[in-house]
């Protein structure tokens, strides 16, 4: 059984080349946040991938990245209040994992159109700069998908690309 410490360094591994030619690029935020959808659609997979902002002054979140942009399109906003789940989140900075259409249902107000596109089973990994949260990774596939030996993987991911969530931050 592989441990999460072998998890991050073999993420570590495979995404640091990614990660250093992100850094160079035009738009960094952007080539980080593509290097994480991809790197996350090898392992663990996902139908669906967002990634939200949180900006504490306002109590929202924006969405900064969408791997289906004409489903899910950058820039969408929610409130803490239309989110129960992310506030949940934000606030104990533990990952939620919901493995069935139930915790779907009961978990998101937009479950209908999820559901519509076989996203059945989530995980909302929430993103920290030192003891700050930043945002979420939020994976979306078949019902039963994600599992606890999951987690390694997807924070391993989603924290290597913090700088874009606070490039994100600055841009806004």
């Amino acid at each position: 059984m592989t441990t999460a410490l072998e998890t991050i360094r073999s993420v570590g591994t495979e995404a640091l080349p990614v990660f250093v030619e992100a850094m160079r690029s035009a738009d960094p935020t952007l080539a980080l946040f593509r290097a994480l959808d991809e790197g996350l659609a090898r392992s663990p997979g996902h139908r669906l991938l967002t990634v939200l902002i949180y900006f504490r002054d306002k109590g929202e979140s924006q969405r900064a990245y969408s791997s289906r942009p004409v489903d899910y399109p950058v820039g969408g906003r929610k409130t803490l209040g239309q989110a129960p789940r992310m506030r949940h989140v934000l606030a104990t900075a533990e990952p939620f994992i919901g493995r069935t259409r139930q915790d779907i249902i009961d978990n998101y107000p937009d479950h209908q159109r999820l559901l519509a596109m076989g996203c059945e089973s989530i995980v909302n990994m929430p993103v920290r700069w030192g003891s700050e949260v930043l945002g979420t990774v939020n994976l979306l596939d078949a019902e039963g998908r994600y599992g606890p030996a999951d987690l390694p993987r997807i924070e391993a991911w989603a924290q290597l690309v913090s700088p874009a969530f606070l490039a994100a931050v600055l841009q806004r």
